[in-house]
């Protein structure tokens, strides 16, 4: 029992760090908010990324995600609060960007609030759901409630340990205020919303 979950912990810790890795929603507003407002707001952004990634497996590997994707009606909803939250995300990162806005760089604060949007950036979306319906499909498809509940743990774990060190390397490398660079934003700005314009649009079709 004590190998099963240890083996389970594991698995969660190295699929944490190897489904963070690809350039996303959430490791594209890390290194903004990284340039903006320091090591703190961006690791904020990552947990919360994070703790949204580890309930997305303990769903998928706890067999509970596969009933709720299967309802289109639910799936639709989700897709347009998924796609309504990145947008406005977006576009408060375009009002940031504009040139009368200067950035803080606040490195001694904004951690909380940031884990609220890191959250809120991923826990809506189906798509990543399914991404990891698809994964314990394939890895664990009878999997004990302990050894799922040990997976999403080390996923939350390991998807936690690769967006605090983005957090960190984005940080060390941010520009100061006084020279700031609007466009990082802007591009981020444009990757997230254009997600969410996705999302939108299969909430539309409902694909």
């Amino acid at each position: 029992m004590v190998g099963e979950l240890a083996l389970a912990l594991g698995l969660g810790i190295g699929l944490g760090v190897v489904t963070g890795l690809p350039l996303g929603v959430v490791n594209a507003a890390i290194v903004d908010a990284a340039a903006r407002h320091g090591v703190r707001a961006a690791a904020g952004l990552g947990v919360g990324g994070a703790l949204a990634d580890g309930l997305h497996a303990a769903a998928a590997f706890g067999g509970v995600a596969r009933a709720l994707t299967a309802r289109p009606g639910l799936a639709t909803a989700l897709h347009a609060v998924s796609g309504a939250a990145l947008l406005a995300y977006a576009l408060a990162l375009l009002l940031a960007a504009r040139p009368r806005a200067r950035p803080s760089h606040d490195r001694g604060g904004g951690f909380g609030r940031s884990l609220v949007a890191g959250v809120g950036l991923t826990l809506p979306n189906p798509a990543a759901l399914g991404a990891w319906i698809a994964v314990a499909a394939a890895l664990a498809p009878r999997a004990t409630t302990a050894a799922a509940a040990a997976t999403a743990v080390g996923v939350a774990a390991g998807s936690a340990a690769w967006f605090t060190t983005l957090a960190r390397l984005a940080a060390r490398r941010s520009v100061a205020p006084a020279s700031p660079r609007p466009w990082i934003t802007r591009v981020v700005a444009i990757v997230i919303g254009g997600a969410g314009i996705a999302a939108l649009v299969r909430a539309s079709t409902g694909a």
